[in-house]
């Protein structure tokens, strides 16, 4: 089960563990709630969980979900057992959230008809369902929902093993191979993620295509790399100029997060969910109660960028 699902081996293990559950006992699984970092797979485990339950798959995200009509529309369109899968689910507002709590628990939806003295309460039995959110800040949700998810599955960084095979079949599924070093090379520069390495597989393509090479070497990664101004320590040119302001505008930190985003001209939300998780993953900042800090790490990185 879920055997093509690359990496991630705590979280297939702990919701394969649910999906086989619920098919032995002919129900659907319980609700899950996926949460860390953003491109690691929670989307794609998502769809596998209605496929092996063969249930109907409805994706949406909390920023759709902004009214409590937002949330019937969905709940009362289904028929047969569905997964609805609700990426960044953070965003919901905290009275559509609360509408959420009985279809979870009862699966029924309680709606109000008409006003005043001619109000009544409608409840509308539900086919079985699981919702499945997912986050990258699970600390904006309330303790009441999340205690509603009975199945919490935590997703972490993948190796560079991990990656390494991503980016190997992917590559084979387009005709082209790479030698052991090239592959090391990009794997090492994909931040963890199968999503930045997915998006690195679409680059090499173009770049085989252009030159006409359907088995890359390293120089051709290096050639890719320069490029796309990817460094030897798979910084961006966004990553070295976070580290820039941080050493030179503030002195190495400690700095608040507006305020280094401010410098940048970048809003929060980029430096902190694109920008941050893997400065601080490379171990070249840090975060402490006084704000953003550059670590010796992250200095020696800065000042080998001044000296290049």
């Amino acid at each position: 089960m879920f055997e093509g699902f690359v990496g991630q081996q705590q979280a297939a293990r702990i919701v394969s563990f649910s999906v086989q559950a619920a098919l032995k006992m002919g129900c659907m699984p319980d609700h899950m709630l996926f949460f860390g970092p953003p491109g690691l797979g929670k989307t794609t485990l998502a769809r596998l969980v209605a496929q092996e339950v063969g249930a109907r798959f409805v994706e949406t995200a909390g920023n759709a979900l902004t009214s409590v009509k937002d949330v019937l529309n969905i709940l009362l369109s289904f028929k047969e057992p569905t997964v609805i899968f609700v990426d960044e689910i953070h965003r919901i507002p905290k009275n559509v959230e609360e509408l959420l709590y009985s279809p979870m628990d009862e699966k029924v939806v309680r709606v109000v008809v008409g006003k005043h003295r001619t109000a009544r309460v409608v409840k509308f039995e539900l086919p079985d369902f699981t919702l499945i959110g997912a986050t990258t800040k699970i600390h904006y949700l309330s303790k009441p929902f999340v205690s509603r998810f009975s199945i919490r599955v935590p997703f972490n960084y993948y190796s560079v093993e991990d990656i390494e095979t991503i980016i190997r079949g992917a590559l084979s599924s387009n005709g082209l191979s790479i030698a052991p070093e090239a592959l090391r090379q990009i794997a090492v520069r994909c931040r963890g993620t199968p999503r930045e390495a997915l998006q690195l597989v679409r680059r090499l393509v173009e770049y085989g295509a252009i030159n006409q090479v359907d088995d890359l070497q390293l120089h051709d990664v290096h050639e890719l790399f320069k490029l796309l101004n990817v460094d030897e320590h798979g910084l961006s040119s966004l990553d070295r100029s976070y580290i820039a302001a941080l050493a030179s505008t503030f002195n190495g930190g400690p700095v608040g997060l507006r305020v280094i985003s401010s410098s940048l001209g970048i809003d929060v939300q980029t430096v902190e969910g694109v920008v941050e998780p893997y400065l601080m993953m490379q171990g070249l900042v840090t975060i402490t109660s006084r704000g953003r800090k550059l670590t010796q790490k992250g200095w020696a990185v800065y000042e080998g960028s001044i000296h290049s």
